[in-house]
């Protein structure tokens, strides 16, 4: 059962289908039955993907979790080009947690103060907590901050100091990466946690309380609070009156499990629910000329198609055959077909354009070109083709859609695929131990600055190296990025295309698009923003 030192939450017993309970209680009004008066309850209805309290157990299903969560800085929303839509200022950095910061002379020093913010658990944040969350961070095995946050920090008890109560310093190794470390403590991997009410939790064989967090989801410090938690099938958040941020809209926001994508986008249309997250291209599109509904769309998505290739076995070992498969892929027609014209082919590599001093000048650009895809087959050495299997996650059907377009256009280029479709589980379990041959998916770098951006998908050792790559040459050139003492700089835009070129060249990934968010609201809510998480910000809803 879970529970807090405030509330407790309950779990319902009632075995009800998950599209029943779903969507039980909702109306075409603003007014949700089960809770506020009319304008403060908002009904959400999202796939059965898991939702996961404890970011240092999991990482899949984090939305709702990531508004529990406080980091010491946040990045701004600014209006999108689209009427209705904003997204993340990502290279600003604001005070959140933390009143504000200095830095150093050397630029190797940030000292954070920290505000008089309360956990859901009614303990005030101090220095401890800061402390206490990296450690957690660090020492869990199943924490992904360790491989993600290099080098910014890779030693924590080195590099973070309690200064007294309210203040707390990190240490660089490099000067150069302070933009990213800001932006890292800006986004869900600095989370802090209420290490008061955690430490009651220990055990020596849960020595962070990270089991017992992912049931017991209360000890964050952001704008909401969980009353109640039916695993698969239903959650109710309720807003804190003692956040840090003040006064949230939307009091209550009503989590219901639905599994199949097109009644998610019908309950929006319908007005059984106000928001509905994962939906198909084809129902966004379909939805778009709906005047009662708002899809979404944004100047710059953060989140790529993309087709790793595993470099640890063959064929993808040879990076002739990568190259091949990169013009093998027919990025027009997914763009056209699958996503129904929400996406973008904005070249052939992975870094966001509009970052300051960004230039992809000398990049090779990939096309569609079946008869360069064969003739890099035949310097391979495989004149005959080449046979491959490709996975795909059934509950995804945009990625299942374009395997199957890649899959009869690769024909013409030598390329004999065959698409292992295989459920969610056993799909995260390929991609983070590397043993599909290749595999297609949806996904995006959070923390949006080029050295990290550059580093996500290639971290040795990492799991989330999705083609298990490591290429000296490419090291040798995001390390000389990183030696510069500003990451924007038009200085740095050149080196972090040196080692774009060689990644783009080298091809262990094949960026196919960038996609548009997911997402259809009713068109009665204002506030969405596309976050460099893609999860939506329930304290940034509000009715019109």
């Amino acid at each position: 059962m879970l529970s807090s030192s405030r509330k407790s939450l309950v779990r319902f017993a009632a075995a009800l289908t998950v599209a029943t309970v779903a969507l039980a209680g909702c109306s075409s009004s603003n007014n949700n039955s089960e809770a506020g008066d009319a304008g403060d309850t908002l009904t959400i209805v999202t796939p059965d993907t898991g939702i996961s309290w404890a970011l240092d157990n999991a990482f899949g299903g984090l939305e709702a979790a990531n508004n529990l969560q406080a980091t010491l800085l946040r990045k701004p929303y600014v209006d999108a080009t689209q009427d209705g839509a904003q997204q993340q200022d990502t290279y600003t950095y604001d005070p959140y947690l933390a009143s504000g910061y200095t830095v150093s002379d050397d630029g190797l020093t940030y000292t954070f103060t920290l505000t008089e913010a309360k956990s859901a658990a009614g303990n005030t944040l101090s220095a401890d907590d800061v402390l206490w969350s990296f450690e957690r961070k660090f020492g869990t095995p199943t924490s992904l901050s360790p491989g993600i946050m290099a080098p910014s920090i890779t030693d924590p008890a080195s590099q973070i100091v309690k200064i007294d109560d309210r203040t707390v310093s990190f240490t660089l190794p490099q000067a150069g990466l302070g933009t990213t470390f800001l932006a890292l403590m800006s986004d869900l991997l600095s989370q802090i946690y209420d290490s008061t009410l955690l430490k009651e939790h220990v055990t020596a064989d849960d020595p962070y309380a990270v089991k017992w967090s992912a049931e017991n989801p209360n000890y964050g410090f952001g704008a909401y609070e969980v009353t109640e938690y039916e695993p698969g099938v239903r959650a109710v958040l309720k807003a804190r009156e003692d956040w840090i941020g003040g006064e949230i809209p939307i009091d209550t926001v009503n989590l219901r499990i639905v599994s199949d994508a097109g009644t998610r986008a019908n309950a929006v249309k319908n007005g059984d629910a106000q928001v509905a997250t994962a939906v198909t291209p084809a129902d966004s599109a379909g939805l778009s000329s709906d005047s009662n509904v708002f899809v979404p769309q944004v100047d710059n998505p953060n989140m790529y198609l993309m087709m790793p290739l595993v470099t640890n076995k063959a064929p993808f070992d040879n990076p002739l055959v990568r190259k091949a498969m990169a013009y093998a892929t027919p990025y027009q027609p997914i763009v056209d077909d699958v996503y129904r014209g929400l996406a973008a082919r904005n070249g052939s590599g992975f870094l966001l354009q509009d970052a300051p001093g960004y230039t992809n000048e000398g990049q090779i650009e990939y096309t569609y070109d079946p008869i360069k895809a064969k003739e890099l087959l035949a310097e391979a050495g495989f004149p005959n083709g080449v046979s491959f299997s490709l996975a795909v996650n059934a509950a995804d059907p945009d990625t299942r859609e374009a395997a199957i377009q890649i899959q009869t256009a690769a024909r013409e280029g030598g390329f004999d695929i065959q698409i292992d479709q295989m459920p969610g589980a056993q799909f995260s379990q390929q991609r983070s131990e590397h043993t599909s041959q290749a595999f297609i998916l949806r996904d995006y770098a959070i923390t949006l600055t080029p050295p990290y951006e550059l580093t996500v998908y290639t971290a040795p050792d990492s799991s989330n190296n999705f083609a298990d790559w490591q290429y000296q040459p490419f090291t040798d050139a995001l390390d000389a990025g990183n030696a510069l003492p500003d990451a924007l700089s038009d200085e740095a835009g050149k080196a972090w295309n040196e080692a774009e070129k060689i990644y783009v060249d080298q091809s262990p990934i094949v960026f196919i698009a960038q996609v548009q968010p997911s997402v259809v609201l009713s068109s009665d809510v204002a506030g969405f923003a596309q976050r460099s998480d893609n999860w939506i910000d329930y304290a940034n809803l509000s009715y019109k």
